[in-house]
């Protein structure tokens, strides 16, 4: 078979293969619940519970004469099977060609990386691998992991493709080894610590640098800042642009880089 070839089998059976990469059918609600119930309710009441969201949501569903078995199953989902939830929303999220985000790397990223000699880098929540590729074609040696099994077996595709080598891993974070001074650089792309922030500190090499992209509402206009407090603040700065992601709107986006002393 041609390589072309290869290709399409392994596109389609990405497609048809929920039991391996997620997209389960019973997971279907949670795109509606994600991206349209939450947003909705919290523009009315900011301040409002993950606890409170799900029992909102709960009397929504009965309001809507939806049986109670089903309630019950998707409440157990919500309040304990959130990650799993996430991981199919992001499998079905880059697997879908009309999804709307940057497919080309960060270019905040693109701009840091030309001024640095490369080294070991980790991506972390490298979705499709888009910023890890970028990094691995520059001559970084990069390590990446994302809980989206599809979107990490897309991000080894492209890469294997273009004669590169990503070592990947689909777990997530807690799952993670970052292990004790490997990196030269974590980069953080639309995505941020879902673990102690010291373990990522501890992860850098002496001189190794943080670099974070993300919108404001991620953790506040000065949130980061507060989060790496135990690196050196090297640029800080809150711009508006188009978003990497949120659908490509213009909106407020913080842009970091920290460095470890030696």
């Amino acid at each position: 078979m041609n390589v072309s070839g290869v290709g399409r089998v392994f596109a389609i059976a990405i497609l048809v293969c929920g039991c391996s990469w997620g997209q389960k059918a019973e997971y279907d609600f949670y795109r509606e619940f994600r991206n349209v119930f939450i947003p909705q309710l919290r523009s009315q009441e900011r301040s409002i519970t993950e606890d409170g969201i799900a029992e909102r949501y709960a009397a929504k569903l009965r309001s809507e004469g939806t049986g109670e078995a089903e309630i019950v199953r998707r409440m157990k989902l919500i309040r304990s099977e959130r990650n799993l939830l996430e991981a199919d929303y992001w499998n079905r999220f880059y697997l879908d060609d009309k999804s709307n985000f940057n497919r080309e790397p960060n270019a905040f990223l693109v701009r840091v990386v030309r001024e640095r000699t490369p080294g070991v880098a980790l991506d972390y929540a490298m979705g499709d691998g888009r910023n890890s590729i970028y990094l691995a074609s520059a001559g970084w040696t990069v390590f990446g992991f994302d809980p989206a099994d599809a979107a990490v077996a897309l991000a080894q595709k492209r890469a294997r493709e273009r004669g590169l080598k990503l070592t990947t891993a689909a777990v997530r974070d807690s799952e993670y080894d970052f292990g004790k001074e490997r990196f030269d650089l974590i980069l953080f792309s639309w995505s941020m610590p879902l673990v102690s922030v010291q373990k990522v500190i501890d992860a850098l090499k002496p001189d190794g640098i943080v670099v974070m992209e993300c919108a404001t509402h991620f953790a506040g206009r000065n949130g980061m800042l507060k989060l790496f407090d135990g690196l050196k603040i090297i640029h800080y700065e809150v711009i508006r642009t188009k978003a990497d992601f949120d659908n490509r709107m213009d909106t407020e986006v913080l842009q970091l880089i920290a460095t470890k002393p030696r």
